[in-house]
């Protein structure tokens, strides 16, 4: 089977311009460290797995598609309410009404008064917080760092890099680049179709305050393309743009209409090696190592099968 990587990120940033320099560095070249994409490439196949259509989104804009994957363990009442307000169209047809530049675009329905709100048959407009997880975790886990500065450990569930509160039990997604929130008002129980993706840096002060229940896996140059906001008052100035034409679930479509996407299992060898790898990158452009790396900067290997020659 023959299959296209598609992982972010996996080679260095090279200057367009060389600069002269008197000051003579050696490099870093040691053929014992793997760099992360030669371990993406030795990776097998049984270290990938695909996604699960019923708890992915296909999100269309009209400069492409965006893939979503969600994530019931850590928040099932903000999944199933989404995929039950998905299937009824409540998001078809709105718009990325918030856009801020390095921050998040935000995005749904805008609702002027409860009048505009059209009886559901299935889900809620809004539904409780569900900032944190306190149960059992899944033999999905797997602890990665505890120096983090915003939990106690850090670690990744089914590709989702995740924060624990090692005291209380409690266990949260966190607000890397392309995660996927629910934004609210001050009333915790206030969120149900304020979609938000955060398009920048990892917004981490926002974790434990807004539930996030998801992750973009393809796509991100799509939210990127949104028309920006000129300030807080996105609803106004964006008005018309950024139209979100669908929302499905890869679950409703016809099987010629969903991708072959697979994700590197997070408990694999495999992307163990990929953290050291990351940690410390090697090859001849290198020449510092710094033996760390935040579990935000950890892009999770993608990839698109294509047809079996």
């Amino acid at each position: 089977m023959k299959l296209i990587i598609c992982c972010l990120a996996l080679l260095p940033l090279i200057s367009g311009c060389q600069v002269k320099s008197n000051l003579i560095v050696e490099p870093i070249h040691d053929p014992s460290i793997a760099t992360p994409s030669t371990v993406v490439a030795n990776s097998s196949a049984e270290e990938w797995r695909e996604l699960d259509a019923e708890n992915t989104l296909y999100l269309t804009l009209s400069s492409g598609l965006v893939v979503i994957e969600l994530l019931p363990d850590l928040a099932p009442e903000h999944v199933a309410n989404t995929k039950a307000l998905i299937r009824q169209g409540v998001f078809d047809g709105t718009q990325f009404y918030r856009v801020l530049d390095g921050f998040v675009a935000q995005g749904g329905p805008m609702f002027e008064s409860a009048a505009d709100m059209k009886p559901l048959s299935n889900g809620k407009y809004s539904v409780p917080e569900e900032l944190t997880y306190t149960g059992e975790l899944s033999d999905q886990y797997i602890p990665f760092d505890s120096s983090d500065g915003y939990a106690d450990e850090t670690g990744f569930i089914d590709g989702f890099a995740v924060g624990r509160d090692l005291s209380s039990g409690e266990t949260w997604l966190l607000h890397c680049y392309g995660a996927l929130g629910m934004g609210r008002a001050n009333e915790l129980d206030s969120g149900g179709t304020e979609l938000y993706i955060v398009n920048g840096p990892a917004q981490r002060y926002l974790d434990r305050n807004v539930t996030v229940f998801g992750r973009v896996i393809t796509g991100m140059e799509h939210i990127q393309a949104l028309k920006r906001s000129v300030n807080l008052d996105g609803p106004v100035d964006l008005a018309g743009q950024n139209i979100i034409a669908s929302i499905q679930m890869a679950a409703d479509l016809s099987a010629d209409d969903v991708l072959a996407i697979e994700v590197m299992d997070t408990r694999s060898d495999s992307f163990k090696q990929l953290l050291d790898a990351r940690k410390n990158r090697s090859g001849e452009w290198f020449v510092h190592q710094h033996d760390y790396i935040d579990a935000c900067g950890v892009p999770i290997p993608v990839r698109l099968q294509t047809a079996a020659h």
